[in-house]
């Protein structure tokens, strides 16, 4: 950027319109550059967008070092458009649209409803999507811990993370304006924290279980199909807890003394959990699946966040079953 008292001279790094191909240019990047403009000042555009004024300063300097020539000059103490920028000014109203910035220069707040099932939110992708937000303050974001066939019958996610099961074979199909990505698959078990075992023995047989507070699982779904759950459940004259908090599920066995099903990779995350095996062994895996909106697979908003997903999953792939 061309600093007060300095000029614009051919010494600097010849242009390149290829370059414009290849902008690293999103849309709050492009309203700064505008609002920049039209206030011919940093600080003033910075102010009118509610922006920290060095970050917006550092936006531009990386977009300049980018093109590889300045996009702004100060003449008579007030910031206006190089030749370079009026040729980025002109390809991000064609990108845009000739209405896509508005009067303001500010363009439509972008919206986007986010469902992502438990536990993938709380132990998967929690990191990376907060880190969206943070990056994201423009968007007017919904997110929701859960993610149903109800509410994607009814079309009200963008983007989302549902479990599914592998012996549903249709259930793809009964919702034909979402695409489906399978991300991996993930398998639960029941637990107990060795903390609250190790002066008794393992139960080894339903009776065992009454000693025990029982956690139901945040969603039933995830025990759909097991016999032995159903069979355990009705025997048991032990305590039982419903909750349909993942969090507090697993607080409930981490230091609640309780035992309840957990996904397979909690082990992980927790050292002191211990498998009671014997019980459950009935107990399906889940496949993930990304599920996107058909007509927004190529939203810029929606292509970042399933990279985010992508690359969340992939952290941590040594996590699933496969």
């Amino acid at each position: 950027m061309v600093t007060q008292n300095e000029t614009y001279t051919s010494s600097v790094v010849p242009y390149s319109p290829d370059i414009l191909d290849d902008l690293p240019i999103d849309d709050q990047l492009a309203v700064e550059f505008f609002a920049t403009a039209r206030c011919a000042s940093f600080k003033q555009a910075a102010r009118g967008l509610n922006v920290p004024v060095v970050g917006l300063r550092k936006r531009l300097e990386k977009l300049e070092e980018h093109i590889g020539a300045p996009v702004f000059v100060y003449k008579h103490n007030k910031l206006a458009l190089t030749r370079t920028g009026e040729r980025v000014s002109h390809y991000l109203c064609q990108l845009f649209g000739p209405d896509g910035l508005g009067k303001s220069g500010e363009k439509e707040v972008p919206r986007l409803t986010i469902a992502i099932t438990e536990p993938v939110l709380n132990d998967i992708v929690n990191r990376d999507l907060v880190a969206y937000v943070r990056d994201h303050a423009e968007m007017q974001l919904e997110i929701h811990s859960e993610c149903t066939t109800q509410m994607l019958s009814e079309c009200e996610v963008d983007v989302g993370i549902a479990l599914v099961s592998p012996d549903d074979k249709g259930a793809l199909d009964r919702h034909p304006t979402y695409r489906f990505e399978r991300l991996g698959r993930i398998g639960h078990a029941l637990v107990i924290s060795s903390r609250y075992s190790r002066s008794v023995t393992l139960p080894v047989e339903s009776l065992d279980l009454h000693n025990f507070m029982l956690v139901v699982p945040w969603d039933e779904e995830i025990l759909a199909g097991s016999r032995k759950w159903a069979s355990i459940m009705a025997e048991h004259q032990g305590g039982t807890t419903r909750v349909k908090s993942y969090n507090l599920s697993r607080g409930l066995v981490v230091g609640g003394a309780c035992i309840g099903v957990l996904p397979d990779y909690s082990r992980k995350l927790e050292r002191n959990i211990l498998p009671v095996p014997g019980f459950l062994d009935d107990l399906e895996e889940k496949d993930v699946y990304l599920v996107i909106k058909t007509k927004l697979v190529r939203n810029p908003q929606v292509l970042e966040i399933r990279r985010l997903i992508k690359k969340s999953f992939f952290d941590k792939k040594d996590w699933l079953v496969r």
